[in-house]
């Protein structure tokens, strides 16, 4: 049995987990949503940011894909989900291609000592619930130096739009995708390195693109 499962129509070797997990585009049979997949007493859930809000709520269809992260123990779910609940009352993210070590606390507040704040994609929401319950960087996310994502003038743009210094906002701007962070989850020890997720892109890619 390949490690990454379909959330809805294959069964995992463990009866309560949490995963991560991500929707498969029909298209190109690529991740391009994040998510936390939780199963608890044989109900699975899914904790995401969807640019918009933030939903606890059941997986929606056959394209999402997880595959369980051992760094949270199942002994813990309960309050790993009572975690979430109490992220999903308190936080207001913003979208934006930025995460540099934010986290939410075990009151479901938004810590960040950069500029950015409260500002992230669906894997950088992920990140953030990751690290807070975990108290540790989930991702040594400085690995992550990419050039300006979307396009060359998006930093410029979204800090015209925002009326933000972007020379105070350039340090957080990064973009982890959602297939790195479903690698993430092969790797215990913490923080994941991206020279690990690396290892494993091109047999992720692979078994998405022919399943």
């Amino acid at each position: 049995m390949f490690d990454i499962i379909n959330t809805l129509t294959e069964k995992d070797v463990k009866e309560n987990f949490v995963a991560v997990g991500s929707y498969v585009s029909k298209h190109k049979n690529v991740p391009d949503h994040s998510v936390l997949v939780i199963k608890y007493n044989d109900e699975i859930f899914q904790f995401h940011y969807d640019s918009k809000c933030i939903l606890l709520d059941g997986v929606y269809n056959n394209d999402c894909f997880h595959k369980i992260t051992d760094t949270i123990n199942p002994v813990l779910i309960p309050s790993f989900i009572v975690w979430c609940k109490k992220i999903m009352k308190n936080a207001n993210p913003r979208y934006g291609y930025f995460y540099s070590g934010e986290y939410y606390d075990v009151n479901g507040i938004h810590f960040s000592d950069k500029e950015i704040s409260e500002t992230m994609t669906c894997t950088g929401f992920c990140l953030n619930v990751l690290k807070g319950f975990l108290e540790d960087d989930y991702l040594q996310y400085s690995d992550w130096n990419t050039p300006s994502y979307p396009s060359v003038t998006y930093l410029d743009r979204y800090s015209a739009h925002y009326k933000l210094d972007k020379n105070k906002i350039s340090e957080s701007h990064r973009r982890i995708s959602p297939i790195e962070l479903l690698c993430s989850a092969y790797f215990v020890d913490l923080p994941i390195k991206k020279s690990q997720v690396d290892l494993k892109l091109d047999e992720v890619t692979s078994y998405l693109k022919n399943y």
